[in-house]
């Protein structure tokens, strides 16, 4: 059951997300288009993820500290602002590669502190009982938006043209915004007297202290680091797979993205109506643990290219179903896990982590497929992820009865 406050949030995230994808793809092509240069684009789209995964690691002290209402409702405000006047420049035709660059890493700062006010703020608008599901919900909500969008734009720019959409986008920021107004809130138990001796740099400190002070914060935060990295393994090594096994590797490439988009979304789907309440860890683990079993299974792959194909695709989908699943699992254990106080500084680090793990990924794996087989690979990547699950899960378990013992 989706209450009132809930509901806003997720309509919000709806439309703000559909003309956040427009933006992307108009932006992306724009550029491409104008300047001749794939360097200059993905200096565009690196402009879109550093600010936030540098700010990551600051931003959720202010979470913490300040009305996260204001802080979520201000944030999409801010960047329909931002894409309104870029749409404005746009139409004078003022836009050159630097004003993009410019406005991108605005975005991105906006970024750094909306993304973790979102799952700091869902613990207080919805029952413990029903974060798992509120969560898969979430997700469901981000990943159609994000396939929805995706499809959208393309049709938008060529019936409408780049201005459109980015007006399109604006609107959606600040119809998200109004969406979210509506949003209450409660506020949580923080002492006045703390918060007025303390400063934003002690609540830094006092926030890297919370979590590394406690193994199952800096597990779960590992655990975050995995996922992502593999994520970003996944998208290197599926146009690798691609071109190697068929005729058609551009096409097959987007039948595998498919495959992994569609995966997501069912996952999601399936645990927005069965809650894995208290399975959480069970779910995180054997989901990290199959990813492994995954790409193993993947490198005895063998057979004609149809057969291969259908193989692969088969993989990429269970791919993207395991990886919502612990995706949802490790955001759900770190709500029920922490305290509400610390939690905007939690998801801020494990944003900043996550964000990092992914390029990095593709920079190792980019650099591996250019020596190795992407079968080698495959097994012993999947080994490795198979044993880092067990390890982990061994490890959180006995810090779980640790803490049952001294209580």
């Amino acid at each position: 059951m989706i209450n009132r406050d809930f509901f806003y949030l997720l309509t919000g995230q709806f439309v703000s997300q559909i003309g956040d994808k427009f933006h992307y793809i108009a932006l992306s092509f724009w550029v491409l288009e104008t300047t001749g240069s794939s360097a200059k684009m993905g200096a565009v789209l690196a402009a879109s993820l550093i600010p936030s995964l540098v700010l990551g690691f600051f931003s959720g002290a202010f979470i913490d500290r300040y009305n996260r209402k204001i802080i979520i409702v201000g944030a999409d405000l801010l960047r329909g602002v931002i894409i309104a006047l870029f749409a404005l420049l746009f139409y004078f035709e003022m836009m050159n590669f630097y004003v993009i660059l410019l406005m991108q890493a605005l975005l991105s700062v906006n970024v750094a502190f909306f993304d973790p006010a979102i799952p700091s703020v869902i613990p207080q608008i919805v029952d413990e009982k029903d974060l798992a599901s509120a969560n898969s919900k979430h997700q469901f909500v981000n990943g159609f938006s994000t396939i929805a969008g995706a499809f959208l734009a393309g049709i938008f720019i060529s019936a409408f043209g780049y201005l459109w959409v980015f007006i399109i986008n604006a609107v959606s920021f600040i119809v998200s915004a109004g969406f979210e107004c509506f949003i209450h809130i409660p506020s949580t138990s923080k002492s006045a007297l703390k918060e007025e001796q303390s400063g934003i740099f002690e609540d830094m400190k006092q926030g890297y202290h919370y979590i590394f002070s406690r193994r199952v914060l800096a597990i779960l935060l590992f655990m975050v680091m995995i996922i992502h990295f593999f994520v970003g393994s996944i998208e290197v090594f599926m146009p690798v797979i691609a071109d190697t096994i068929t005729q058609d590797g551009a096409g097959t490439f987007g039948f595998f993205q498919a495959a992994l988009g569609i995966g997501t979304i069912t996952m999601a789907a399936v645990l927005s109506i069965k809650s894995i309440f208290g399975k959480e860890k069970t779910a995180l683990f054997i989901s990290v643990f199959s990813i492994g079993l995954l790409y193993v299974a993947a490198s005895f792959f063998k057979g004609n290219e149809t057969v291969l194909i259908f193989l692969f695709l088969a993989m990429i989908f269970l791919f993207g179903c395991c990886i919502i699943c612990a995706g949802i699992s490790f955001k759900t254990l770190l709500q029920k896990s922490i305290d509400n106080n610390f939690s905007g500084r939690v998801f801020a680090v494990a944003g900043s982590v996550g964000n990092a793990a992914i390029p990095g990924a593709m920079i190792i794996y980019g650099v591996l497929l250019e020596k190795y087989d992407y079968q080698a690979l495959l097994m012993v990547s999947g080994l490795v992820l198979m044993l880092l699950s067990i390890i982990s899960s061994i490890l959180y378990k006995e810090e779980k009865d640790e803490s049952v013992t001294q209580g």
